[in-house]
């Protein structure tokens, strides 16, 4: 069988794109994938066995937001819509595997003619994600943008017809999968979960003991990955300003957000926090993931709770218990969900600043507790 994978992004922009690829080719399928094109690439290459064809469909924010704007309206991308015919016919696609909410439309308007089977592959709950993304938006032709045509309840019609007109659907957790059920009337036997797993080849990524020699001595929260409104940096910057008291609690921020998100935060700990508390390391290599999670003193995942975090669950939780360290999270669903389950970390109130740096001194003052929960993530995922 040979699998057509729509994508409205370069490859890899997102590590779960990658990981069920790579799944898939080890199965014996063939796999072909249609994505943006950034400046630069080759517009088709095969890489570790994916077949990939890339498209022109914007290379800069304006034009990518412009193509936007008109899929928002129809819901259909007409350079996709335009580009899947011949790629179909060249390659012998026999199912379209289609990753997130925003191609769905396309491919089931394809479908009409191709007869062509779609998986509609929901990473979150896309509509949801749309309202958190644009929170901290201050640019006001950009808010009128987003209010018009990135509206969420006209994308939530849309992730209705697409759970109901899709012949497969797969789902990130099973909160995602019981909302679409519930929400949407979706055949349970029609939606699949697959989550955010982690392979046992993150272990295998350099082992650098010093990444945190600018740290000797000190309790070190870190926080890893994009930054948004959704995720709950601000509460973890805000908890640091109780514990002032505590100069060797420190947390450290890897990764970057947009330069409105980040301003914002920088302004935020200037507010709350004494100097030295907080620092922003910035974007990083993902080869220094596993040396930041595995040398810390605790992993954070702060996120808000919210019926977009609720339906979703990150890569870096996994691969945060895979480093052996407790994992800090808030309680979203799934994250509570997991870290009860496998008594991996300890668990804080979302959005609540003062539980969390209550619960971050509780971790500092026992020891004995970091090494046996670090032990159960271990356990857990290896």
């Amino acid at each position: 069988m040979t699998i057509g994978m729509l994508l409205n992004a370069p490859y890899p922009s997102d590590v779960r794109v990658k990981k069920e690829t790579d799944a898939l080719l080890k199965a014996g399928f063939k796999v072909h994938l249609l994505c943006l094109r950034k400046s630069g690439e080759n517009v088709s290459e095969v890489i570790n066995g994916l077949h990939i064809e890339r498209i022109d469909a914007g290379k800069n924010n304006i034009q990518l937001a412009l193509w936007d704007v008109i899929m928002s309206i129809t819901f259909v991308h007409p350079v996709f819509k335009k580009a899947i015919p011949g790629w179909v016919k060249k390659n012998g696609i026999d199912v379209f595997h289609v990753h997130d909410l925003p191609l769905v439309g396309t491919a089931l308007a394809i479908r009409k003619a191709s007869g062509i089977p779609v998986i509609a592959d929901f990473h979150e709950n896309y509509p949801e994600a749309l309202r958190a993304w644009f929170e901290w938006k201050r640019n006001p032709i950009a808010r009128l943008k987003n209010k018009i045509f990135m509206n969420a309840d006209r994308w939530t019609t849309l992730e209705k017809r697409a759970a109901l007109e899709s012949d497969r659907v797969i789902a990130v957790v099973d909160e995602m999968k019981q909302r679409l059920i519930t929400s949407h009337q979706v055949n349970p036997k029609k939606v699949t979960v697959v989550s955010n797993t982690e392979d046992r080849s993150f272990l295998q990524q350099p082992d650098d003991p010093s990444i945190y020699r600018n740290f000797s001595g000190k309790f070190i929260i870190t926080y890893s990955g994009n930054i948004g409104p959704h995720r709950g940096v601000d509460t973890a910057i805000k908890a640091m300003g109780f514990l002032k008291a505590y100069p060797d609690i420190q947390l450290v921020i890897i990764g970057s957000g947009s330069t409105a998100v980040m301003n914002f935060l920088d302004q935020l700990s200037k507010e709350h926090t004494d100097k030295n508390q907080v620092h922003f390391l910035g974007r990083q290599p993902f080869e220094k993931f596993f040396s930041f999670m595995c040398y810390t003193s605790a992993n954070l995942i702060p996120h808000k709770s919210n019926d977009h975090t609720d339906n979703t669950v990150p890569h870096k939780l996994f691969q945060a218990m895979m480093a052996g360290k407790p994992v800090i999270v808030s309680t979203s669903a799934p994250l509570n969900r997991i870290i009860s389950q496998t008594q991996a970390g300890i668990i804080f109130k979302a959005d609540d600043e003062k539980d969390l740096a209550d619960k971050i001194l509780h971790l500092y003052q026992h020891p004995e507790l970091q090494k046996q929960m670090g032990d159960n993530g271990i356990r857990a995922t290896i």
